[in-house]
């Protein structure tokens, strides 16, 4: 399954009756921020388990292993619209 991106919780769209489209970045606050990383973070805590571990190439196993400490390193950024932009893309083949 995959979550939502966390872009969509920054990203407003409205489109006038005239069909123009104006594209606004809302704040986040940390703990909608947290939110998002716990939850990836559990959804990929599968991948960790060492029989499906064992299963990745050395590759994949670094991506992995890169991927949680980054999600785990996100509250690193000075604001949490800092954290948003730069949030971690999980590896292609972990869906």
């Amino acid at each position: 399954m995959k979550l939502a991106k966390i872009e969509s919780q920054r990203v407003r769209r409205y489109i006038d009756p005239n069909g123009n489209v104006t594209i606004e970045m809302q704040d986040i606050e940390w703990d909608e921020l947290r939110v998002f990383r716990d939850a990836w973070l559990k959804e990929s805590d599968l991948w960790m388990l060492v029989d499906r571990y064992n299963t990745l190439s050395d590759e994949q196993q670094t991506e992995l292993v890169e991927y949680r400490q980054a999600l785990r390193d996100i509250t690193d950024y000075e604001t949490a619209n800092d954290a948003s932009d730069n949030f971690p893309t999980e590896p292609d083949w972990s869906d």
